[in-house]
């Protein structure tokens, strides 16, 4: 039984650090928050990428996507701001923070549970 929740744990896991990055897609948009469509990125974009631009504070601009080479800044112009961040993980890019993908919440669910059947039982 162990050795069977072992390689289920084994096999989940594999799987899910084979699959591409997913990151929210978006150009021109003026609200971030709005910015819902799932880009798959492939295996050459490693990062999320979320782009802000902000002209005279009269307008708000958001770009987000897959990026190959992401780099991250601020920079403060005249007539506006452009701010950049990048992160790795599926979704990530969402409105500046932490999504987590289902993905994730199940492979820590199966991993908790299994841990409990497999290293609980000796204790009932």
């Amino acid at each position: 039984m162990k050795a069977v929740l072992l390689f289920l744990l084994a096999a989940g896991w594999a799987l899910h650090t084979g699959t591409a990055l997913e990151c929210y897609f978006c150009r021109g948009n003026t609200n971030g928050a709005n910015c819902r469509s799932i880009q798959n990125c492939t295996r050459e974009e490693t990062q999320c990428q979320t782009e802000r631009i902000n002209a005279v504070g009269l307008l708000t601009i958001f770009n987000k996507g897959c990026s190959v080479n992401c780099k991250e800044e601020f920079k403060d112009y005249l007539v506006g701001k452009k701010n950049v961040t990048c992160c790795s993980t599926n979704l990530c890019n969402v409105s500046g923070t932490q999504a987590l993908s289902s993905v994730s919440v199940i492979l820590a669910l199966i991993t908790t549970l299994g841990g409990l059947l497999v290293w609980g039982s000796g204790q009932l």
